[in-house]
């Protein structure tokens, strides 16, 4: 061999040698670090108090990295594996859990709500929201079903409108954002729903909703199990999510990572109230839920890997791809994204925001927990916090932030 071509030989492989160091998974570690300062910046700006953040490709956690505080008023530093309310990040969880109802055939998408909640009979649909519910309403054209409920096309609201109607009845549903004391059990929420119009026909729109509340209540009455329990049976403990639950125990507990709002001089501090770790009595679908971000990894990697996680199979492929697909068509209320049974799907990368693909899967909570799936690049990300109010930021900084530094 001639030394030039010595030489080149040389200084190709030592060439790749340094990029193998210098990535992981394709992942950049300058990229990484790039993000590591970004949220340090949020953190600094009084943005969030703290946050953690994982990062999994190719069956392989390429980053898990924490910052920041647990209790910004104790000073407690954040550290792995604390446990979060993910608020509507139990959605989707949920939704698994009807499908495999589904899958068992003993419920069917297409099957009316008043199936197996005989009151929903009585609906009708608000002809005026901003009326309230003084509103005239009309009759439904159609029975509500199964997929509308997953799709969030019923028609039913969450209360988190501007309308009148709305505000009206997140008063009546929750009473407050973290619903401790409005209710006593799930029965009573879906009351308040039943004696709420709805804010359109079944089928003509998108408007989140409280609808995964009326699949916890359906799950409970069908497969004659408490939501808890089969929960735990079905997807918890097949998926080894042990920090998962509507309660915790006390040893769990203090891993929570406290609650955090601004004050009137816009400072972000501990709130003073605090989401109860045991004692819940509600069990529900929209939400109600404390989890880790390892323990959600493992949900999004059976979601990745079409139903089947460690030899444990909780959906079929063909039931989770069908969950993958849009089902609400263009009524989606952000260009490019579009919505399965259960979460959110990116349907055009060019149109949405955030820097997302096409194809991804996301959703978040309330106190902006988020995560996403992309089946193209094998890959999962989740961002854990706990900070009210939500805001749109923490998804775009999850989803920049992750695609800033996959190189290849």
């Amino acid at each position: 061999m001639r030394i030039g071509h010595i030489f080149i030989f040389q200084f190709l492989f030592t060439s790749f040698c340094f990029s193998q160091l210098n990535s992981v998974q394709g992942f950049s570690l300058e990229k990484l670090d790039e993000f590591s300062k970004k949220i340090e910046t949020y953190i600094e700006q009084d943005r969030m108090v703290g946050a953690e953040v994982l990062i999994h490709r190719n069956d392989e956690t390429v980053w898990h990295k924490t910052f920041g505080l647990s209790n910004q008023k104790n000073n407690d530093s954040l550290e792995r594996n604390s446990i979060y309310y993910i608020q509507s990040m139990t959605k989707p969880i949920i939704s698994v859990a009807i499908m495999q109802l589904v899958e068992k055939g003993k419920i069917n998408l297409d099957d009316p709500l008043e199936k197996y909640i005989p009151e929903a009979k009585q609906l009708r649909v608000a002809l005026e929201v901003d009326k309230g519910y003084d509103s005239p309403t009309v009759s439904l054209n159609s029975s509500i079903t199964i997929t509308q409920l997953l799709s969030h096309t019923s028609g039913f609201s969450h209360g988190l409108g501007n309308s009148k109607l709305d505000r009206e009845l997140f008063k009546k549903m929750y009473n407050t954002t973290l619903d401790y004391d409005a209710h006593k059990n799930l029965e009573s929420r879906i009351h308040v729903l039943l004696k709420t119009p709805l804010i359109g026909q079944p089928g003509k729109q998108f408007y989140y909703s409280a609808s995964p509340d009326f699949l916890a209540l359906i799950l409970q009455r069908v497969s004659k199990m408490s939501i808890p329990a089969y929960l735990k049976k079905n997807i918890f403990e097949p998926l080894q999510m042990n920090d998962t639950g509507y309660n915790l125990s006390e040893n769990q507990s203090k891993r929570v990572m406290a609650l955090h709002q601004y004050n009137k001089k816009k400072e972000l501090i501990t709130s003073a109230d605090q989401v109860p770790t045991n004692g819940n009595t509600i069990y529900g679908g929209t939400h109600g839920l404390f989890s880790t971000a390892q323990d959600y990894l493992s949900f999004c990697q059976m979601i990745l890997n079409e139903g089947v996680l460690n030899g444990k199979r909780i959906l079929k492929k063909k039931t989770v791809r069908l969950m993958k697909q849009n089902h609400v068509g263009d009524m989606f209320n952000q260009s490019g994204v579009g919505f399965g049974l259960g979460f959110g799907i990116v349907t055009n990368e060019e149109l949405s925001k955030g820097d997302a693909r096409t194809g991804q899967l996301r959703w978040g909570g309330y106190f902006n927990t988020q995560f996403f799936i992309d089946p193209k690049e094998s890959l999962i990300a989740l961002l854990m916090t706990q900070r009210m109010p939500y805001s749109q930021e923490f998804p775009i900084l999850l989803s920049k932030g992750v695609y800033n530094a996959l190189i290849d």
